[in-house]
């Protein structure tokens, strides 16, 4: 199961240092950069807080049923313009509060208004990029990761697939703006199996983010607080 794990954040990479993570126990030590630590099972916190109302930049997805806006979360831990990648997460709570949904899009800072970022496209041009879902039950006490990316040249999971639509990049004042719409076929994994355990669609949804000021696309991201609402996240 371990390195079903590691596997899995191997072709997760992309999302480092943002990736969605419970709260760690105190270390005596810690890992040498760079490298993943494998020890995942921590127990969920046991319900979700109040949080801040939508900052009007969001992507609307179905989920069980559930018409849920998530919002994008512009602060420098979980969205930025770094290493040559923009990476936004957006995240909502479920309606009875039980459920994180986050939803993280890893792009080239290279795209252009009119580009379409596939598998294919970041194979060719061996730029990284990918498509995550991540689902947190507290009341299961289990995390469910959807996702679509790359691995040595070909997308993974099999059968998984998105298309990052750009359809304008405006920049002002030190912040940038993406606009487009999203597809993905994402797959969840059974950790114990590697089987695909759930299929995920998305189908030409609109999104809309501003990386903001003291964001500079090619540098890494200025330093910022952590998100102020203490939720389910990583702080």
């Amino acid at each position: 199961m371990k390195k079903l794990i590691a596997l899995i954040l191997i072709a997760l990479m992309a999302l480092t240092p943002a990736l969605a993570e419970w709260p760690e126990p105190e270390a005596t030590t810690e890992p040498p950069i760079g490298e993943i630590p494998l020890e995942l099972e921590q127990p969920l916190p046991q319900e979700l807080p109040d949080r801040e109302q939508a900052t009007g930049e969001a992507i609307e997805l179905e989920i069980d049923g559930e018409r849920v806006i998530l919002d994008f979360d512009p602060s420098a831990q979980y969205s930025s313009i770094a290493n040559g990648q923009v990476q936004a997460s957006f995240y909502a709570n479920s309606a009875d509060n039980t459920k994180l949904y986050e939803l993280y899009m890893i792009f080239p800072d290279t795209a252009k208004p009119g580009m379409v970022i596939t598998p294919d496209y970041s194979s060719l041009t061996s730029e990284e990029s990918s498509v995550v879902l991540i689902v947190s039950d507290v009341q299961s006490q289990q995390e469910t990761y959807y996702f679509s990316s790359l691995m040595d040249g070909s997308v993974y999971p099999d059968n998984s697939n998105y298309a990052i639509t750009i359809d304008d990049i405006h920049e002002i004042d030190g912040a940038t703006t993406f606009s487009g719409s999203l597809s993905a076929t994402l797959i969840a994994l059974d950790m114990s199996t590697g089987e695909a355990q759930d299929v995920f669609e998305i189908t030409d949804t609109p999104f809309r983010f501003t990386i903001g000021e003291g964001e500079e696309r090619h540098m890494d991201p200025m330093p910022s607080e952590a998100p102020k609402n203490d939720d389910m996240r990583k702080t």
